[in-house]
């Protein structure tokens, strides 16, 4: 005998859809004493689609034949497509005709009438339970189906005989086909050529001889006619009774994937090379200046190893006046508020000697936007700094020689700046020492005189000519321009470069002796 499971039940809607109102009233006292929730009665198809679509019952009793031009296994047939509403049945007979009919829309049962109460509960329970079942399987289906289409591997099945039992999305846009075209077919059906056939057979019958999974990596032809290299494993399916009834597969197309391994290689042989043979010192470290990696240039600059480097911060070889300048650098690298940064600093070597290096620095960026390392590039510019000094140094010992003089004295660089200048020629043209040394040689030169001063400045600096002399017009702070005659030579270092240039003059209103303009 049925108990009542009013609990149990209490959450179940149900419909009756019963043209005699006796009937109905009498199946619906019946459940509502069981604790079924009895949401209404229905006497033609029509009003039962008007109530299911309101009420979404849990299931409905379903007479087959009612009121009306619809009878039930319409009614049903309609609620199923709109609604997926599990339907149960309710007849005192059927033929053959009307049977058929209703396997056509899968119903949940059938319940003879005059119905028994108990065996219409307990067919309830099924329905609503394998309803249940029914969705979740459905759900999880279309979970799978959403993995296996959004891959990008190739995912397929056999049968036993090689034909296509499944493709997913992927494998159908390789082969231009849906997977409606595939299924049913054998590779070469496919268009894959006979000898690759012949193998993808032998593989398949290792997996059914020995029901266990294979895992490969192949070349083959693809089906745009090109070498690909995959990587392939198969596995053997089987039915309720454990046989096996075909294989699943999963092939992931790994030529890209190569083709990309083999560039990044070479790329990281090239930096290698770059790394091992550069003449600028480069260095990897952390985020906070401690050396992890160094190539020989950078260990030859500073005469330390890499291993007594690795136990270093920057600081203990970086000279004083330069530490805290670079740590605020090193900050705004963390902070993103620089890219990278450049300086010029002095380095302490081993052997407490000082060395100048021109410093580039900038963070590795990882994924997350975080920095994972520094990548510092040092270029040795202590001969330039050399350079530099000599230079400075000459000009301190001519300034006291220029300002001695009774002549017009100056010197440029080899870019036409004015790096030194006496004051004789300062109070001929006005300028204050700050003002001159800012302005570079043709800022001074009357225009007409641009053309034949550049003329002869870069004959003397491609060494055509050894020195010269020349006529010409300097602009005065008024704006008024003064005619000098010039002796115009070359200063050079010890390996006989050109480091600047030394002109010598007066004006031309003043009378001297050439032979003190021989400089």
């Amino acid at each position: 005998m049925v108990t009542r499971m009013g609990a149990q039940n209490s959450m179940t809607k149900i419909l009756i859809v019963e043209d005699e109102a006796i009937t109905a009233m009498d199946i619906k006292h019946n459940l509502v004493n069981f604790g079924f929730d009895v949401v209404g009665t229905a006497a033609s198809g029509e009003k039962a689609i008007e109530i299911a679509q309101k009420l979404k019952p849990d299931l409905i009793l379903m007479d087959i034949t009612l009121k009306g031009d619809m009878d039930g296994i319409e009614a049903a047939k309609k609620i199923k497509t709109l609604f997926d509403i599990p339907v149960i049945y309710m007849s005192a007979f059927t033929d053959k005709n009307t049977h058929e009919r209703l396997k056509l829309t899968n119903p949940y049962g059938f319940v003879s009438k005059p119905v028994s109460t108990e065996l219409l509960v307990v067919s309830i329970e099924a329905a609503v339970y394998k309803h249940d079942l029914d969705k979740k399987l459905a759900e999880s289906e279309e979970r799978l189906r959403l993995i296996f289409d959004s891959s990008k591997d190739f995912i397929y099945s056999y049968d036993l005989e090689g034909r296509f039992t499944s493709a997913n999305k992927h494998f159908c846009q390789a082969t231009n086909l849906s997977e409606d075209e595939i299924i049913g077919k054998t590779g070469p059906e496919l268009g894959l050529p006979e000898k690759q056939s012949n193998k993808w057979k032998k593989i398949r019958q290792q997996v059914y001889e020995n029901n266990s999974t294979v895992e490969m990596f192949t070349s083959q032809v693809g089906l745009d006619k090109k070498v690909h290299e995959y990587e392939v494993i198969l596995n053997p399916l089987h039915n309720i009774h454990g046989e096996i009834v075909g294989i699943s597969g999963v092939s992931r197309d790994l030529t890209e994937h190569k083709l990309l391994k083999k560039e990044l290689n070479e790329l990281g042989e090239l930096f290698q090379n770059l790394y091992t043979n550069a003449q600028v010192g480069i260095v990897i470290g952390d985020t906070n200046g401690h050396v992890l990696k160094c190539n020989s240039a950078f260990e030859n600059m500073l005469g330390y190893s890499l291993e007594e480097l690795q136990k270093m911060s920057f600081t203990e070889f970086t000279h004083q006046d330069y530490i805290d300048k670079e740590l605020s650098l090193l900050e705004s690298l963390r902070t993103g508020k620089i890219k990278f940064y450049e300086i010029e600093k002095k380095f302490i070597r081993k052997d407490k000697e000082i060395t100048w290096g021109k410093v580039t620095g900038g963070f590795g960026i990882s994924t997350d936007g975080k920095p994972v390392n520094s990548l510092i590039i040092v270029e040795n510019i202590d001969d330039r700094k050399k350079s530099e000094k000599e230079i400075l140094d000459y000009a301190a010992q001519l300034k006291a020689i220029f300002d001695m003089s009774g002549i017009a004295l100056a010197a440029t660089d080899t870019n036409g700046h004015w790096i030194n200048v006496n004051e004789y020629f300062l109070n001929e043209l006005g300028y204050t020492e700050e003002e001159f040394l800012k302005l570079t040689n043709m800022d001074v030169t009357h225009p007409d005189d641009l053309e034949k001063t550049s003329r002869l400045f870069s004959k003397l600096l491609s060494g055509e000519l050894d020195k010269y002399r020349l006529e010409k017009r300097y602009k005065t702070k008024e704006s008024n321009f003064k005619w000098f005659y010039l002796s115009v030579k070359p200063i050079k270092d010890e390996n006989n470069k050109i480091i600047a240039v030394m002109s010598a003059g007066h004006p031309i209103d003043n009378t001297i002796n050439s032979e003190e303009l021989n400089i």
